[in-house]
């Protein structure tokens, strides 16, 4: 059995170096073009792997306005090969084992796949050639040190281009409230979780739609989502998950202020304030609940209560509580070392490093976020304070966009720009900018873990025990909230006895070394 191991091991090798040696001998380096554009004098193809994802165009990456103008820069023709969102990680397998191996994975790289593939040989360090050959992205990198730290493994060097996203309404979610009832009432906006009981209680009771009907919902979330975040916030943790404070990783779950935000949700159930199909219902059944909602989560308001009620809604600033009087709210991780890896098998490396790099680039980061300027988009005056997508009549403009460029769908795929992104004339969109701008979240944002690599002994031990971890705490935080489990202080410290039992403390300590490590570096 051994043997026949090693000899099919063997074939696969003796196959992969087949597929390099035939690209080693097709590659001319006098084609190459260290500055300036095109990338090569002689046009060249290579072989890509990435997502495609529902809304993008049915005719690939290629058909995409990013693309084709980017092969007319470049002079690099790019043959696709997919997978798709549905069976992703299958498709990504097979094209590691094929003897045509791509020449580069571009989006959705995993820092897993990093550790496993870099160290090995398999995969090419970044390091040099981002200092020779990327400018627009070394200078990201000078400006943004956190850039290089996110990228860098144990071992010193880069396998992976980050992905950024500065803008700041993609840096958390928004948590909105009905305005118009609030005035109908006479009411404040609520600073404190104690004033947004009294607000809901208003809503539930005294018609603020001012129709004479008792339909309106308090307060309503698809399975809580984001509003866990959001009163969780107000408790003095942004999340209900690992957390680091003062370089200290603290589990929430096991904090009294968790405790504290849990008998705080149940009362909102209890009392009719907080929608009791919330565990049941997915987003589409909340978007149905449309205007008769007074305050939900969300991207952005319309995509609830539709345009017409848009501005109805505002942000709600961050809470405090009897137990926390810190203002806070959960940042994302909107840069991740995702963007592009280059395996060792390619000779192409220093063309494949340029052309990422336009990526990085003032033009690059226009194309990729809304097509080619004076086509797709327009800018509305010589100042360049804003510009106007040219979207078709009666198309949506998200699907038009996964005609342009493969972040509809997949989220940033370089650098998504706040600099051209937040001059958009648009009234939904700007109304979005106005809420996170008026409700101070920038001022408050906290990202409750870093994105730390952990080593592949790590990797296997946290996806057990979070497997777990996760699967108990769903079920206990919906029966506290309902009340089919009374939180009596027998309850809690039992509670407490089942983490440990699912080893929350090796959980804890895992996410410690990597923190200690990322801080270190």
């Amino acid at each position: 059995m051994k043997k026949r191991l090693l000899t099919q091991l063997f074939i696969i090798v003796l196959i992969l170096l087949t597929g390099c040696k035939k690209k080693e001998a097709d590659y001319d380096p006098n084609n190459f073009n260290p500055t300036g554009y095109p990338i090569v004098k002689e046009k060249i193809t290579l072989k890509f792997f990435a997502p495609l994802h529902p809304l993008h165009t049915s005719d690939g990456y290629n058909a995409m306005r990013l693309f084709e103008e980017m092969e007319k820069i470049t002079n690099i023709h790019i043959d696709w090969v997919y997978g798709p969102t549905q069976t992703y990680a299958e498709k990504r397998a097979i094209e590691w084992q094929n003897k045509d191996r791509p020449d580069a994975f571009f989006l959705w790289n995993t820092t897993e796949e990093q550790i496993k593939y870099g160290p090995n040989g398999t995969l090419r360090p970044l390091n040099d050639l981002i200092n020779e050959y990327a400018p627009h992205y070394k200078q990201l990198l000078e400006e943004d040190p956190e850039l290089v730290k996110i990228a860098t493994l144990s071992d010193g060097k880069m396998y992976s281009t980050v992905v950024i996203n500065d803008v700041p309404r993609d840096q958390t979610f928004k948590q909105y409230i009905n305005k118009t009832w609030l005035d109908n009432l006479g009411l404040e906006m609520p600073t404190t979780v104690e004033a947004y009981y009294d607000v809901l209680k208003a809503f539930k009771n005294d018609d603020p739609n001012q129709n004479g009907l008792p339909d309106e919902i308090p307060l309503s979330s698809s399975k809580l989502y984001q509003t866990r975040n959001f009163l969780m916030s107000a408790f003095g943790y942004v999340s209900t998950g690992v957390e680091a404070v003062d370089d200290e990783v603290i589990f929430v779950p096991q904090t009294g202020n968790y405790r504290a935000y849990l008998s705080y949700v149940h009362r909102l159930y209890d009392e009719g304030l907080l929608d009791n199909n919330t565990f049941t219902m997915d987003q589409r059944n909340l978007s149905a609940k449309g205007s008769l909602v007074g305050s939900f989560d969300g991207a952005a308001a319309y995509l609830v209560v539709g345009e017409e009620n848009d501005s109805d809604y505002v942000a709600i600033p961050p809470l405090t509580s009897e137990i926390n009087d810190d203002k806070m709210w959960l940042g994302f991780n909107t840069k991740s070392p995702s963007g592009l890896i280059i395996p060792m098998s390619t000779p192409y490396y220093r063309e494949i490093v340029r052309w990422i790099d336009f990526l990085y680039s003032e033009k690059g980061n226009k194309l990729q976020a809304f097509g080619k300027e004076g086509v797709d988009w327009q800018w509305d005056n010589e100042e360049h304070t804003s510009w106007t997508f040219n979207v078709p009549d009666d198309v949506n403009p998200e699907q038009y966009r996964g005609t342009l460029t493969p972040s509809v769908g997949l989220g940033s795929i370089a650098y998504w720009s706040k600099d051209f992104v937040l001059k958009e004339n648009n009234p939904l969109i700007e109304r979005i900018n106005e809420n996170v701008e008026n409700a101070h979240y920038m001022d408050y944002l906290k990202v409750p873990y870093p994105p730390v690599i952990f080593t592949p002994e790590e990797n296997t031990r946290l996806a057990i025990i979070k497997t777990d971890l996760d699967i108990y705490m769903q079920v206990f935080e919906e029966k506290v909230i309902t009340g089919a489990l009374n939180l009596t202080d027998a309850e809690w410290n039992e509670h407490l006895d089942n983490l440990s039992q699912l080893k929350v403390n090796e959980f804890i300590s895992i996410h410690q070394d990597a923190l200690d490590r990322y801080l270190n570096k």
